[in-house]
């Protein structure tokens, strides 16, 4: 099999041309104004040139001591045997067919291609690709409009509030010389938003107590919302889902009005959950007030309660939750009770029921010195059910022992009155 290999000299009037045959593809040899791409044969080498159609030459053979022939001969791609004829070869010219192989064998595989070379600039490989005009004129557009709202921002929290007619309000810094109370106003007003977030909304975060004729339950009970009434869960599929703990319904009838002022003091925000309280209690019939994470105080990384913004007696508040980092502020007022992650055969907040029942019924002064008890307690509800079942035992035993010592009683009174009749 043979190919046929093209030599061009820089002129236009001259080209050379070798058929050679058998070999794998070489680079490219430049000797002079000769350039040759070849294929290295085991045989000889078969040059020619041909004259341009333009110059009238004639057909002739390139000399075997012509630098170009020289180089192809030390790259190994020609034979220097000087018996060989130099006449034209005799091999028949190559089909189509060995046409078509030859070039399949000489083009390299796609895969070494791009192993060896890089990606061009631009193309899909690992480095970044150059920003189109329209994408620098949308960066620009923006970085002008985030500046512009941080202005704006500054001018209107720097300059002071006017009233309804327009006139300027005069406040602490208005004495001040221009820049330096825009900056004291900007600052205020920027702590004062910080203080707004992590501060309750209110310093009485209740109203005052109902008056006459109005009757005021003489404990309050604040319960957490989510972990001891519900079960919150929240995934990307379905949102937010909540479990109804057992037994809440009957909780609520029994601790809520008139028995106790029950309040939901939960760290989750108002928007999601006030629709959960408003299906424990669709009648607002037991839960009388309902406090949410603006209520709370934001300390070391956590909503916290404090019960000192509640308006309330606190020897008479029962503070009920899980969290013992959102009752920091108030360990004192608190029954903290193990979290409730969605059984469905829990029965504490029965046994709840029953605790707060019997604080009532006792009449406690301080419920404190109750929750101090309890406190010890990993779970206080347990601990109460228990006390509950000795107290019962004893009052048990207590009672027959009085029966016991009533038949006592009544068996020797009648022995008695059996003697006397016989000395009668």
């Amino acid at each position: 099999m043979s190919l046929s290999i093209l030599f061009r000299a820089h002129g236009p009037t001259r080209a050379a041309t070798c058929l050679m045959a058998q070999r794998s593809t070489r680079s490219v040899s430049t000797t002079g104004s000769w350039a040759a791409v070849a294929l290295a044969c085991p045989g000889p080498l078969h040059c020619g040139w041909t004259g341009s159609p333009l110059s009238g030459s004639s057909r002739g053979w390139l000399s075997r001591s012509h630098p170009a022939y020289q180089s192809l001969v030390l790259r190994g791609w020609a034979d220097d045997t000087r018996g060989q004829s130099q006449g034209p070869s005799t091999r028949p010219s190559p089909s189509l067919a060995d046409q078509v192989m030859a070039a399949r064998s000489v083009a390299p595989p796609k895969s070494d291609q791009s192993e060896s070379s890089p990606p061009p600039s631009g193309s899909n490989g690992d480095g970044p690709k150059p920003l189109s005009p329209w994408q620098k004129r949308g960066y620009i557009f923006l970085t002008v409009v985030l500046a512009g709202y941080a202005v704006g921002f500054i001018v209107y929290f720097a300059t002071p509030e006017k009233d309804e007619d327009g006139n300027v309000i005069q406040d602490e810094f208005s004495s001040l010389s221009f820049p330096s109370q825009h900056y004291q106003r900007l600052k205020s007003r920027f702590f004062q938003t910080k203080k707004d977030l992590e501060e309750p909304f209110s310093d009485k975060l209740l109203p005052e107590p109902l008056p006459e004729p109005y009757h005021q339950p003489k404990y309050t009970v604040l319960i957490e919302l989510t972990g001891l009434m519900v079960h919150s869960n929240w995934t990307h599929k379905h949102g937010w889902r909540f479990q109804k703990r057992p037994g809440v319904d009957m909780f609520l009838s029994q601790i809520g009005y008139p028995q106790f002022e029950l309040v939901v003091y939960t760290t989750e925000n108002a928007v999601t959950f006030y629709p959960i309280v408003d299906g424990l209690d669709p009648n607002n019939q037991f839960i009388m007030y309902r406090l949410f994470r603006d209520a709370t105080r934001y300390l070391n990384g956590h909503h916290t309660k404090d019960l000192k913004a509640l308006n309330r007696d606190l020897k008479r508040v029962i503070l009920i939750d899980w969290d013992k980092d959102s009752v920091a502020l108030s360990r004192d007022n608190t029954l903290l009770l193990p979290k409730w992650e969605g059984d469905n055969s829990d029965r504490s907040l029965i046994g709840l029921a029953q605790l707060l029942q019997a604080i009532k019924s006792s009449d406690v002064d301080d419920v404190r010195e109750v929750l101090e008890y309890y406190r010890q307690f990993e779970d206080p509800i347990e601990a109460f059910r228990e006390n509950q079942r000795k107290l019962q035992s004893e009052m048990q035993a207590e009672e027959e022992r009085k029966k016991a010592s009533e038949n006592k009683r009544r068996s020797s009174f009648l022995s008695l009155s059996g003697f006397g009749r016989s000395r009668t």
